[in-house]
């Protein structure tokens, strides 16, 4: 890991950031207590995944389209009132399924933005952008926050807070990428905090643990993955914000009426667009993984991490001489 730790004393020095930086570490408390904003994708005994911002537009033009094709059916219905518009009525629900159907395989055949994955087993990380895949050993990872302040014209000042990992590529441990682990805007260095305590339980303490922390015998799987940032239609869990804000008083009665009847219109559309996400999220996790990824993240695969497949190729000449200095 010689070139990670190079790498951010490098960007600490250049930046200036010796200071203001807050750096993290996988055996120390970075929180109180662990939380997510809905950031988690995936949650089982294996490996976490930590879905990424670019993942939340998945399926929006499919869901758009077959909206508007779900209400022009509708509304279509009332031409069959007149004799001989059957046929009429039925080209056009073919046209519309045609159309929708093409953009859904459009969709679910581009490639999916990928999450960042923590696994337990192994204890590595790993982050595969297209063909490159990236990782990193947990006990020897390098995070770090960030607290910045941006002032401009049109928004004035606003204040967010970054979230890093480094990562090396793999089978090239010079080639160095600093990962944001969750969008900074709007959160405080409390709540990424929070995060990296949550990311920390994870691997550390076992796949279920409460909001303090101690670890369950039992799984709370979808309990964790209800609050998914990306899930739209979800009518329960958004009632039951809309009451708790007007039980806070935050929300009026018809402001949450409003809300939901607006909610409701588009019903069609986020539930197209969470289907369609699901479908693609399924299709990457078989084919864009990596093959050693994939096997290390099968609960009888192997336990031996991506970095121990470079130390066995002489990729890390550095760990090798301070490995025999030790021996010796």
């Amino acid at each position: 890991m010689h070139s990670i730790r190079t790498f951010f004393a490098d960007l600490s020095q250049k930046a200036g950031l010796v200071d203001e930086v807050i750096r993290l570490s996988p055996q120390r408390p970075a929180a109180k207590q662990p939380f997510q904003l809905g950031d988690v994708q995936e949650q089982n005994e294996v490996y976490l995944d930590l879905g990424t911002g670019a993942d939340f537009s998945k399926g929006g033009l499919t869901g758009i389209l077959a909206w508007g094709a779900f209400y022009m059916a509708l509304l279509g219905l009332l031409a069959l009132r007149q004799e001989g518009q059957l046929d009429n009525y039925l080209i056009l629900i073919g046209t519309l399924s045609g159309v929708v159907s093409v953009i859904f395989l459009i969709e679910v055949l581009l490639p999916f933005p990928m999450p960042v994955r923590f696994n337990r087993r192994t204890r590595e990380v790993y982050f595969q952008d297209r063909h490159k895949l990236y990782h990193v050993p947990w006990d020897e990872a390098v995070a770090w926050m960030q607290q910045t302040r941006q002032v401009t014209q049109y928004t004035g000042a606003t204040r967010m807070t970054l979230l890093q990992l480094l990562l090396q590529r793999f089978r090239r441990p010079e080639e160095v990428i600093a990962l944001q682990l969750s969008l900074p805007l709007g959160k405080t260095p409390e709540i990424q905090g929070m995060l990296w305590e949550y990311l920390r339980c994870y691997m550390e303490k076992g796949p279920w643990f409460d909001d303090h922390g101690t670890p369950l015998a039992e799984s709370n799987r979808e309990e964790v993955l209800e609050r998914r940032r990306g899930k739209k239609a979800d009518l329960k869990g958004i009632w039951r914000m809309h009451m708790d804000d007007l039980r806070k008083g935050t929300e009026t009665r018809s402001g949450v009426a409003m809300f939901v009847a607006v909610h409701l219109l588009f019903y069609p559309n986020f539930l197209v667009q969470d289907w369609t996400t699901a479908v693609a999220r399924r299709r990457a996790e078989k084919r864009q993984w990596h093959a050693l990824v994939r096997e290390r993240c099968r609960a009888d695969g192997p336990t031996t991490r991506l970095y121990d497949l470079e130390l066995a190729e002489g990729l890390h000449p550095e760990a090798a001489a301070a490995a025999s200095s030790t021996g010796g």
